[in-house]
């Protein structure tokens, strides 16, 4: 999560609010939802001599920044890649709909996962018993 500070900084300078959004752009769409793709084409066409961003805008661009960072574990100590590996063996006890994100990910991703994935990959390995119910909660 930014701090109040990261927030401050890039809310008066729009060229590197522009740079963040542009970079994030270069992300599959499969990573974003249309809102969030809208939002970055926005903020990345935005004249960097329109004034001042918005509070909210500066976060959420951050927050989608945060999202769509590469994790190895998860919050809980978690292996990406040790999940990731007993998942696939697991794969085919899935919905249709879950393996197909499961076997798209892991061959984009490999071994690291974006942090707003992690809860669909706990979510996984909870089903498949890989995990205790209690944990990562």
């Amino acid at each position: 999560m930014a701090s109040w500070k990261e927030i401050e900084r890039i809310r008066k300078n729009p060229a590197e609010a522009r740079a963040i959004a542009q970079r994030l752009l270069k992300f599959p769409s499969i990573d974003m939802t249309d809102w969030e793709a809208m939002f970055l084409d926005t903020m990345a066409d935005r004249p960097v001599d329109r004034g001042d961003l918005t509070t909210l805008q500066v976060e959420k661009l951050l927050q989608i920044r945060d999202d769509l960072t590469f994790v190895p574990t998860t919050r809980d100590g978690f292996s990406v890649q040790i999940l990731m590996d007993k998942i696939h063996l697991g794969r085919n006890d899935l919905t249709e709909e879950d393996e197909e994100w499961f076997v798209r990910v892991r061959e984009r991703d490999g071994y690291a996962i974006a942090r707003k994935n992690i809860g669909r990959l706990l979510r996984l390995a909870r089903e498949l018993r890989l995990i205790d119910e209690e944990a990562a909660a």
